[in-house]
């Protein structure tokens, strides 16, 4: 008897600090970092692969309409994902999600925009654990369903705040088990200098914080995409990923700040 009573209160000890651990790592810092996120296929960002792999720089792309996706660009995602790169959700054809669900109903949301898009990434060898609204447009009801599915989803910041990148809250965090986070864009169309881009990330290390940008296209030898300003000139993206290794900040995917352990 006194066998087993030893063996339980060990048992008990080895629970109680188990539990104890998996709590302080829920809400252990994340350190001072940069969370950058792509809403574009990975065709014009393969051009610095081995940029991004030298600088150990990790992007989540959030993949839109992978059913008219070329074999070329899946390879393109595959030799990406093997540096560290997220492969993450974005919807089958880019709707307004919150006009979507009112005139189909959410079931009919799920099941075109995410489901089947999902099925079919995975059948590729991808596995799309986190998720971006297209333009940023959500609700609580679309909340709740696609956490059920998804660990973390990405909202935006509307581009008209008059307000500079640093003073905006919102897009910085600094605990782990992220569920609900904004970002930022620093596309060219959004005006944001690098000086604000690089006040951005000093409050970010000041405040050992995560900060959260996202940008589009990129524009190779100044040259937009397709005629679209939704890009960010080759040289000012170099120019942020330096600054932001040069202050010493570290590269996260969604899937990281999503996760209880680092």
């Amino acid at each position: 008897m006194k066998l087993h009573t030893s063996f339980f209160y060990v048992w008990l000890f080895l629970l109680t600090v188990t539990m104890v651990q998996c709590r302080k790592d829920s809400t252990k810092p994340l350190g001072p970092g940069i969370l950058l996120t792509v809403d574009k296929p990975v065709d014009t960002w393969y051009y610095l692969k081995d940029f991004l792999k030298e600088n150990n720089v990790k992007l989540t792309f959030y993949i839109e309409m992978y059913q008219d996706l070329q074999d070329t660009s899946k390879v393109k995602m595959k030799a990406l994902m093997a540096d560290g790169h997220e492969m993450a959700h974005h919807t089958s054809t880019h709707p307004h999600s919150d006009d979507y669900v009112k005139q189909y109903g959410i079931d009919a949301y799920m099941k075109k925009e995410i489901f089947a898009m999902t099925d079919s990434m995975k059948k590729d060898g991808f596995n799309p654990v986190t998720y971006a609204y297209p333009f940023g447009d959500c609700t609580t009801e679309l909340d709740t369903r696609l956490l059920e599915h998804f660990n973390s989803l990405r909202k935006v910041l509307g581009t008209y705040m008059n307000k500079r990148i640093a003073d905006m809250d919102q897009v910085y965090f600094r605990y782990g088990d992220i569920k609900l986070f904004y970002g930022i864009g620093i596309d060219v169309r959004y005006n944001r200098s690098l000086d604000e881009v690089f006040e951005a990330l000093e409050k970010a290390k000041n405040s050992r914080q995560t900060v959260s940008l996202y940008c589009h296209y990129l524009s190779v030898d100044g040259k937009p995409h397709e005629g679209s300003d939704s890009h960010i000139l080759e040289d000012d993206f170099k120019k942020i990923i330096l600054k932001a290794k040069e202050l010493g900040l570290r590269f996260y995917t969604a899937s990281e700040v999503s996760r209880k352990k680092y």
